[in-house]
């Protein structure tokens, strides 16, 4: 046995070299974490001496870990965030939900009645959170992003197999046109005929349709779609919360039955598994409660 003491290795010192990975290098994590530059890299050095390990290969430009800070990284990363999570759900806890509370959803869902109400409502209970509200199409990553919840189509899997997936809502779509278009070109009987027609669609309902569909106008603006299947430029398949207005007052008429096609499933995301600060919360239950109406 040898008579030397062990190294004691520093849980702080873990969390700094974390930091040092996520961030790309020792001045980033020193300025995130508030601390003078010289004072990480002495802790990255004293944690490198009682492990017995290179950790890091420090150049003027960037970092690269060695195989060891690899290893170690992909060991202690996921705990470090649930520890700082849990810490932070502590002091948070009970307290009034403040802060800056970032969501990302797909443009279709900002347009709605229903999604503009539910920020309403959320701004009128935690006036104290800064919300930050960005349209974005395609998963992203959500701990780099910092963006707290993400809302998804079902056909576009998380970045991340262990972010949580919740379903909130199938949102049903009708196929509709002017009736300046119909009396012009005729109505189709069935999804088989829409080559005969000028079809509009967006990526959010291309997985709704048949392959081999050939599109007049492809496109992920459905304000646009829909303004143009107002003024008789062709047949749009739109979500119906978003047009169910323009159906009753007749502006749009709906050519096929909305059976025709799959609902798209909307499902919300979140990195967190436990520990979720209350802001977080509220806005996942205040989803959670909207859709399920």
């Amino acid at each position: 046995m040898s008579n030397h003491p062990e190294s004691i290795v520093s849980f702080d010192d873990i969390y700094l070299f974390v930091l040092i990975v996520r961030h790309k290098g020792i001045s980033s994590a020193a300025q995130f974490s508030g601390l003078q530059r010289s004072k990480v890299s002495r802790r990255l050095q004293e944690l490198e001496k009682a492990l017995g390990h290179q950790l890091l290969i420090r150049t003027t430009r960037a970092i690269e870990l060695t195989q060891q800070g690899k290893w170690l990284y992909e060991q202690t990363s996921n705990p470090v965030n649930t520890l700082v999570d849990a810490s932070r759900l502590m002091r948070e806890h009970h307290l009034t939900p403040r802060g800056r509370l970032k969501v990302a959803i797909p443009p279709a869902l900002g347009m709605t009645e229903i999604f503009s109400q539910l920020i309403e409502q959320y701004m009128k209970e935690y006036a104290e959170v800064k919300l930050e509200i960005e349209h974005h199409v395609q998963s992203l990553d959500l701990r780099r992003e910092n963006v707290d919840l993400q809302i998804l189509p079902s056909y576009i899997e998380p970045l991340h197999d262990d972010y949580i997936q919740q379903r909130l809502i199938q949102i049903p779509y009708s196929m509709v046109a002017s009736s300046k278009y119909l009396a012009l070109n005729g109505c189709p009987d069935n999804v088989a005929q829409l080559n005969n027609f000028h079809l509009l669609a967006s990526r959010y309902n291309k997985s709704l349709l048949p392959q081999g569909l050939d599109y007049q106008l492809f496109s992920d603006d459905l304000n646009l779609l829909q303004r143009l299947a107002l003024s008789g430029k062709g047949i749009a398949l739109l979500p119906s919360i978003l047009i169910e207005d323009k159906i009753k007052n007749g502006q749009l008429i709906e050519v096929l039955p909305r059976t025709s096609f799959t609902d798209l499933t909307i499902t919300l995301v979140y990195p967190t598994p436990s520990y979720l600060p209350e802001k977080t919360r509220a806005m996942v239950t205040l989803f959670r409660e909207t859709f399920s109406k």
